[in-house]
């Protein structure tokens, strides 16, 4: 925090050092500090003590359980001579002796009031702004894991009384006297989005991590003004080798010994896994990443113990397992706190249903961020969504967006029962124990990546997850496992919600042809013949309700799906009279326009034949 001057009629900056230790040193009674904050001093009322004895009294600096300091003395007097009497004897004022700095409130000030309080969290230590919120960063040392915590307005008034004093004027005493912090101080700070004093915390990392930008391997801990990374770990935990493709296959090696004991269906399956390893990895680097589906046919198939190896891969700390919400508001509530907390980890674990392609889970996984209004109040905040998402259960699939958003692992037991089998390596168990060693495999194999200049194979984009792709996915391909997207590739090609509404635009060409048509007519003709495609078409879409179609539930299907290309056929509004009207129309590709390879000389022959036009030439240029 910048140094105010004394003389600013708001703010008095605390002392720089302690006065009370300058007077007792100016005075000859200083002796040495003991530790902890303790000094022994030489009594100033050793007059009082019994004849040669010179054992020294204590002077404990200010803390926060004794904010003026204690004085103790093991003489007769001890239980009449109190800090007050030592802070009257050495002519220090109160104020001065608690160390703090002191902020005054006035009316008409609350700006820089409010400026000043921002200030004192700064120099008190451990603030940041992140998400449009202030927050601090909890330690666990139970397992070493480090989780964001947003201040709420009552914990930031003790924090702001912890770490100053606050005055205001009272006027019948004429004098200025302790106050608590003003609330509509604290409700000003904690809303204002403009608090450029304390530092911002864009992420947290609990290993070594890669820069966004340039991807340069970072393994300092501690906080990084340039990135706004926190990164909370222990560097002699993750020791790299030189990042070479042999070491790299070594690292792939020790990754897939974890997984030896796990069933895949196949080994696009086991990749996939491997690319989730790497994601948990780095997953603070990239700005979005798909989430992975862990799926499989009968109970006990070792779902959620596979998600339990690739989770610590992320984190030191255990996973945030929820339930998958089955709502739409519940979804935003659930992303909303998500996206404030940022847990390292979520595990939609032992899900009941397929992944709803609810909007806020669609906004999560693709564009990283959520902006959505705080529960309780009427204020809307932007935050990250920095989570790795996993989710378990069996036989579930990604449904319509949610189809290129998460990649599915599937597990094939070859077992009757497969909740008798057990894993006797205890992969989970050991990623824990050894976590740094696997982190470091996961890291060993990008940054070998990098160094070998980003080799690409030729393989599908995966729209929206560029960075995730080059890092995640190209460099297992590059070691020459199975492309880690091909479920998603899968999921995407042979989407069941485009090959429903590929059947009711064929059904409906067939019917109407490309006349205009009301969703009142479609409807009443489908009614009509019970039997036909048309009708069995519309009863497989998301608007049916106990057996009958939902008109209203029709219309709205039919405008979100506006305009989309399946089979060649497009559903279209058509012009009408009454009111609104669709129709499908075939859909003619552009013709491929073949340009003839230009000779050496082209660019040459354009140069000659044009010319830029000239500007008028003014009348003092030859001047």
């Amino acid at each position: 925090m910048a140094t105010r001057p004394r003389g600013d009629d708001i703010f008095t900056p605390a002392p720089e050092s302690n006065p009370v230790l300058a007077a007792l040193q100016a005075a000859g009674l200083y002796r040495h500090p003991t530790g902890g904050g303790d000094h022994l001093i030489s009594c100033p009322w050793e007059a009082e003590h019994a004849q040669d004895d010179r054992r020294g009294a204590q002077y404990h600096a200010p803390d926060e359980n004794a904010p003026l300091g204690s004085f103790w003395c093991p003489c007769q007097h001890r239980d009449q001579r109190s800090i007050g009497d030592l802070l009257e004897r050495l002519n220090i004022e109160r104020s001065d002796a608690r160390m703090k700095p002191r902020v005054r409130v006035k009316q008409g000030e609350l700006h820089r009031v409010v400026g000043y309080a921002a200030s004192a969290l700064v120099e008190r230590g451990g603030f940041y702004r992140s998400n449009d919120l202030i927050v601090t960063l909890k330690h666990d040392p139970a397992d070493g894991d480090v989780t964001i915590v947003p201040i709420t307005e009552p914990s930031l008034s003790m924090h702001l009384a912890a770490a100053c004093d606050w005055e205001k004027f009272d006027g019948r005493r004429g004098r200025w006297q302790r106050c608590d912090v003003p609330t509509n101080v604290v409700g000003s700070l904690a809303r204002n989005r403009d608090l450029t004093d304390l530092p911002e915390l864009r992420n947290v990392a609990r290993q070594p991590y890669l820069r966004a930008g340039d991807f340069t391997l970072i393994n300092t801990p501690g906080y990084d003004t340039a990135t706004g990374v926190y990164a909370s770990f222990d560097a002699a935990d993750f020791v790299l080798p030189t990042a070479t493709k042999e070491n790299a296959v070594e690292a792939l090696t020790l990754l897939k010994g974890l997984l030896t004991e796990f069933e895949f269906d196949g080994d696009e399956d086991r990749a996939t896994t491997l690319s989730a390893m790497l994601t948990a990895t780095i997953r603070d680097t990239l700005k979005v990443a798909p989430g992975f589906n862990i799926t499989a046919s009968s109970p006990g198939s070792g779902k959620s113990y596979l998600a339990s190896v690739i989770a610590p891969f992320a984190s030191p700390g255990e996973p945030r397992n929820i339930s998958y919400p089955l709502t739409q508001e519940e979804a935003t509530k659930v992303v909303l706190s998500l996206a404030l907390e940022q847990p390292p980890v979520v595990c939609f674990d032992d899900m009941a249903t397929d992944w709803l392609p609810h909007g806020a889970m669609n906004r999560m996984l693709t564009s990283g961020q959520i902006s959505e209004r705080l529960l309780g109040s009427n204020r809307v905040v932007t935050a990250r969504a920095a989570s790795l998402v996993l989710g378990t259960g069996n036989n579930i699939r990604p449904l319509r967006d949610m189809a290129r958003r998460v990649a599915s692992i599937y597990l094939l037991p070859q077992s009757e029962v497969a909740a008798t089998r057990a894993f006797d390596a205890k992969p989970a168990e050991e990623v824990r124990r050894n976590r740094g060693r696997y982190v470091a495999a996961a890291l060993t194999i990008i940054t070998a990546w990098l160094a070998a200049g980003k080799p690409k194979a030729d393989v599908p984009n995966i729209a929206g997850f560029e960075d995730w792709s080059d890092l995640c996915r190209q460099p297992l391909i590059w070691l020459g496992e199975p492309d880690p997207a091909t479920s998603l590739i899968q999921q995407m090609t042979h989407d069941p919600d485009k090959e429903q509404l590929g059947e009711l635009l064929r059904a409906w060409r067939d019917e109407f042809g490309q006349r205009g048509m009301m969703v009142r007519q479609v409807l009443q003709r489908a009614n009509e013949r019970q039997h036909d495609d048309l009708h069995a078409a519309i009863l497989e879409l998301p608007c049916v309700e106990a057996g009958r179609i939902n008109q209203s539930r029709f219309g709205r299907y039919l405008g979100r799906n506006k305009n989309r290309i399946v089979g060649g056929l497009k559903l279209v509004e058509a012009a009408n009279s009454e009111r609104r009207a669709w129709a499908v129309q075939p859909v003619t590709p552009m013709p491929v326009q073949h340009v003839p390879e230009a000779d050496p000389d082209f660019h040459a022959n354009i140069a000659s034949t044009w010319q830029r036009p000239q500007a008028a030439k003014s009348p003092t240029a030859d001047l």
